[in-house]
């Protein structure tokens, strides 16, 4: 019975893996409603698949992806793309993968860099826009500290949790391009240029580095280690 019910669970992960390479295929290669709809299926799946494989010591991973799906609703699958919105489940994705990544180090020292490191964003958003500063880049910049902070808390799971530090690598690459992209329409007016050029490229850059972050983050809550099996090797770090 134990047999079969692996077999099973790898059928489940290769169908998953297969249809996501499906699905990354569209992405970089459509665009209009197909591009649209290729797009969120196959955040909405990678959130399917780790439900399938719920557990205690992984559901702020699950959560996170389900705020993903809400982030991307607005961002992509909405009648009309509401950015502040999509930023406001990002950013309540990166506090539950904080949650996560803190009940695996019990680092108290990375909740007082992020703190710190939160504040400072948030001061140079108002030093670099001026008046100019709104609610989409405060909220932008505090998710761009906490996704910095939770990279560097991850790789302290090297051992634990390989795929969850490359996963937020590829989110940070991501998000660097969507960043660039904003700054430079919504806040600088800087057409040309080489990283103009890269970021508007006409590739879907930014899918090329998001799609295989979410399916990394969502094969963690079946082949990552599980932070009750190293329960007695994390000492907490005060």
């Amino acid at each position: 019975m134990a047999v079969k019910s692996q077999k099973i669970s790898r059928a489940t992960t290769v169908i998953f893996l297969a249809v996501q390479a499906v699905l990354y295929y569209f992405i970089l290669t459509a665009d209009g409603s197909l591009l649209k709809w290729t797009s969120y299926a196959s955040i909405v799946l990678c959130f399917l698949f780790a439900l399938l494989h719920y557990g205690r010591e992984n559901r702020f991973i699950i959560l996170g992806l389900a705020c993903t799906v809400g982030a991307d609703y607005f961002l992509v699958a909405a009648p009309q793309q509401q950015q502040l919105w999509g930023m406001v489940f990002f950013l309540a994705a990166q506090g539950f993968y904080a949650v996560y990544l803190n009940s695996c180090t019990k680092n108290e020292k990375v909740l007082t860099a992020r703190a710190v490191l939160t504040a400072f964003a948030v001061a140079v958003t108002f030093a670099v826009l001026g008046k100019g500063t709104d609610a989409l880049a405060v909220i932008s910049m505090c998710y761009y500290a906490n996704l910095i902070i939770n990279i560097s808390e991850s790789a302290l799971l090297l051992k634990q949790n390989i795929m969850f530090m490359f996963a937020f690598i590829l989110f940070l690459l991501c998000d660097t391009v969507i960043g660039l992209q904003v700054m430079l329409t919504d806040y600088i007016s800087a057409p040309g240029g080489f990283l103009y050029n890269l970021v508007f490229s006409g590739f879907n850059l930014a899918w090329f580095f998001y799609l295989p972050s979410q399916v990394l983050l969502a094969l963690t809550t079946k082949y990552g280690k599980k932070p009750a099996e190293d329960a007695n090797n994390v000492a907490p770090n005060k």
